[in-house]
């Protein structure tokens, strides 16, 4: 009895550990899930240098994220993020609702390459479509879902600033035209009926750069001007075909 006294109070002091560390190091879970989910929601690589989350009051940041390019494509990465701050409400950080305040990401850089039949950027918007029609698309695929990825989110406030695009094809040779996007703010995804899990909220995203892309080389056509060497002009109307 004593044996077995002494095996249960190591156990539970092992459980205690276990708890304290998972608590308190939030940031090593959340980079862990990233890259582990992040390639299959999207189909491309996913990498987080730096995570730094408090357990007390929701806040922190991830640094130096990195989203690769789908096969097929030239560029090294379709996105690189320079900063993203996060604010979550707490008190749901354990419940099967997660309520966001406020993701912020700023200075991004984006490439947006033109492919045989899509954009880089379309073809990753059709990787997480697919994602989100395997994992939620029924009760079944529901219950097959990855721990961790059946919660659901609403997220109050998400805004991007200063995102630098490089828009590109292979007929540029490797050249491009850079421009800033204007400034993207979203408001309550998910906030009916009952949440979004993170491939909606990834999906609503994706479909707002690529929108604002459109909107801004339609609206200034001057873009198109800054080719550079003979049949740039042409290759960048291309890329809106």
């Amino acid at each position: 009895m004593k044996k077995l006294a002494v095996i249960l109070v190591v156990l539970a002091a092992l459980g205690a550990a276990g708890l304290y560390w998972a608590w308190h190091s939030l940031d090593v879970i959340v980079k862990a899930a990233i890259e582990h989910f992040g390639p299959d929601m999207a189909g491309v690589p996913v990498t987080v240098r730096d995570v730094k989350l408090s357990a007390t009051d929701g806040k922190g940041s991830l640094k130096g994220v990195e989203i690769g390019n789908p096969p097929g494509f030239a560029a090294r990465r379709a996105a690189r993020l320079g900063e993203m701050r996060v604010a979550v409400d707490p008190l749901t950080v354990r419940e099967s609702l997660v309520v966001i305040r406020e993701i912020a990401i700023e200075a991004p850089e984006i490439t947006y390459e033109k492919g045989a039949k899509a954009t880089n950027l379309e073809v990753i918007q059709k990787n997480i479509e697919n994602y989100v029609a395997r994992t939620v698309g029924s009760s079944e695929s529901q219950a097959a879902a990855p721990k961790g990825l059946e919660r659901r989110y609403v997220i109050e406030k998400l805004s991007i600033r200063a995102a630098r695009v490089t828009m590109t094809n292979p007929a540029l040779k490797g050249q491009g035209v850079t421009f800033t996007l204007p400034d993207i703010e979203l408001r309550g995804i998910g906030k009916r009926p009952n949440g979004v899990t993170s491939a909606q909220a990834a999906n609503v995203v994706v479909a707002a750069i690529t929108t604002r892309i459109a909107q801004r080389v339609l609206t200034n056509l001057e873009l198109l001007r800054k080719g550079g060497k003979e049949g740039a002009l042409d290759a960048l109307r291309g890329i809106l075909k």
